[in-house]
């Protein structure tokens, strides 16, 4: 029994080693092939990079700081010195709502052309601005103590991370919104044109054209404005210039890549429909039609 195993181990011996240096030779090969990429394209290779950590922040990066109950509770203190302001809010904003009305009703057609009404405004606006500069002082009163305990959680917690989301996400549904209309109205307009049913492959490719400059046009429209509105959620909490420059950064590049991807879905889309269209244009109807009245008008002449 000892002899009959002695061959079956030497046979499993010689068989790892004939797998093994074939093996260490793929892992080889494709940490050389890596590194080869590296060194003669480092700038690609930097792009992709950081264009898949911009979307791992977007859609999958976990908060680097864990909101504690300690913090919870901070937090929950400061903010109910924000609804202790709200008797304040409410009584200034009935006595606002009060003015208002009072100068809708002495504005009056052609008010300014009669002193008596002009007098009347005045007077009500007089009596209407220290009511207004009491609101702004709760306003901002407000805004400090919601920062204050905004700063308990910190930005990078979830809290901070959640909100510039929230944010992306919100100007990315404006957008895709605007970019739908858009492509309405254009596809509207475009069944007046007089040439639509000469040719059926170049009305197609207006149709693609359309669709993707619009989502393209309203991205990167979107984007634009997400920068401006991040400013704002990073200010509300207070942070240090350093750490609120650098989530700044990353915010920016997290829409960049997540914009970026969803456009070249889109482009590719595009293209490929283009492609397809192209291919079969002699199966569709009256696609040949111009070139066929060139060729007659060339013959006749």
């Amino acid at each position: 029994m000892g002899s009959d195993n002695k061959p079956t181990e030497n046979a499993r011996g010689q068989q790892l080693q004939r797998t093994s240096p074939s093996t260490s030779r793929g892992n080889e090969t494709v940490v050389a092939a890596t590194t080869r990429v590296i060194r003669t394209h480092p700038k690609k290779f930097a792009t992709v990079l950081l264009w898949g950590l911009g979307i791992f922040c977007m859609l999958f990066a976990p908060a680097p700081v864990q909101i504690t109950p300690e913090m919870q509770a901070r937090y929950q203190e400061k903010m109910e010195l924000v609804s202790d302001l709200s008797a304040d809010f409410v009584r200034t904003t009935k006595e606002l709502e009060r003015f208002e009305a009072e100068l809708s009703a002495a504005k009056s057609f052609g008010w300014w052309f009669r002193s008596a009404d002009r007098k009347a405004v005045n007077e009500i606006k007089q009596r209407m601005a220290p009511v207004e500069g009491e609101y702004n002082t709760l306003e901002s009163k407000r805004s400090n103590l919601e920062s204050e305990a905004r700063n308990e959680l910190g930005l990078w917690s979830e809290a901070g991370i959640g909100e510039a989301r929230d944010v992306f996400w919100t100007t990315y549904k404006r957008g895709r919104r605007s970019a739908q209309v858009g492509i309405v109205w254009d596809l509207v307009w475009e069944m007046f044109r007089a040439d639509n049913y000469e040719d059926s492959v170049n009305f197609l490719f207006r149709i693609i054209w359309i669709v993707v400059s619009n989502f393209v046009l309203f991205m990167i429209t979107s984007t634009i404005v997400f920068t401006f509105k991040v400013i704002s959620v990073i200010r509300s909490f207070q942070p240090s210039l350093i750490s609120g420059l650098f989530f700044y950064l990353v915010a920016v590049l997290a829409a960049l890549s997540t914009v970026g991807a969803m456009i070249g879905l889109v482009v590719g889309a595009g293209v490929g429909s283009a492609v397809v269209i192209g291919k079969n244009a002699r199966y569709l109807p009256q696609s040949n039609r111009r070139r066929y009245v060139r060729q007659q008008r060339q013959h006749q002449a």
